[in-house]
């Protein structure tokens, strides 16, 4: 099932994150944290008028630019065909800053299954 994000699909999102109130993280780049171990919860889903704001354990923040394609993969939530995605982070403990720009690829929230 792929879409372009509009009211509709930020409403399906926010089911699917009401479903999976823990879950991984793949970025475009491989997994965030060790694979099926590190947990993490949704802290903020923002729709704009050219950008997606979500805000993972209100520390790690990604922007995407749209237009995007949002698909379900094996019950993952799998964001694709953006333009651009940023995620910006502080590292854990030091709070050392981190940023990443992703032009290509896949981010993935994905189901923990147990």
């Amino acid at each position: 099932m792929n879409f372009l994000f509009n009211t509709s699909v930020i409403k399906q999102m926010e089911k699917w994150f009401d479903k999976n109130d823990v879950f991984g993280l793949k970025l475009p780049d491989g997994w965030f944290g060790r694979p099926c171990d590190n947990h993490y919860r949704l802290t903020l889903l923002e729709d704009r008028k050219h950008r997606l704001l979500i805000e993972v354990d209100d520390e790690l923040f990604f922007l995407i630019t749209k237009p995007v394609k949002c698909s379900y993969v094996d019950g993952n939530l799998v964001i694709s065909n953006f333009k651009q995605v940023t995620f910006d982070r502080q590292g854990y403990g030091d709070m050392k800053p981190h940023c990443k720009v992703y032009g290509i690829g896949l981010l993935t929230f994905v189901v923990l299954k147990y």
